[in-house]
């Protein structure tokens, strides 16, 4: 099962650009079906714990933290970078599908993770 973190819980989410924070989580399973679920938590490692429990085994991110991505390489979940542009749900699923992500791991994980800065200068002018 696909995890992802969006901004609502329309039918095409925008991928949030917080992980443990993100207001919604969308659930891929392997037939495509999408749930959309509300995050109760506001703690990364509580969220790393319940995709544990529903057997994700690949999340799709934006920003994450060194802590949560940690988690998540030890439950041997693959982790996804999105990209830096606004991007929805359908387009993100798409990309993996035609394996144009950037898969996250240890060799290059500090290019991808926040690494505790929270550095919100990003320039979000959008480019379409």
């Amino acid at each position: 099962m696909i995890a992802i973190p969006v901004k609502t819980n329309n039918e095409n989410p925008a991928l949030s650009p917080l992980f443990g924070k993100a207001k919604w989580f969308a659930y891929v399973d392997r037939d495509g079906n999408i749930s959309i679920e509300k995050n109760e938590t506001q703690s990364g490692r509580v969220v790393v714990d319940n995709m544990i429990a529903k057997g994700v085994d690949t999340i799709l991110f934006h920003h994450m933290g060194a802590n949560p991505f940690m988690l998540l390489q030890k439950a041997n979940i693959e982790c996804f970078y999105g990209g830096d542009e606004r991007i929805l749900l359908q387009d993100l699923l798409s990309n993996l599908q035609n394996e144009e992500l950037v898969k996250v791991d240890s060799t290059n994980m500090t290019q991808y993770l926040e690494e505790g800065k929270h550095d919100h200068s990003h320039d979000h002018s959008h480019h379409h």
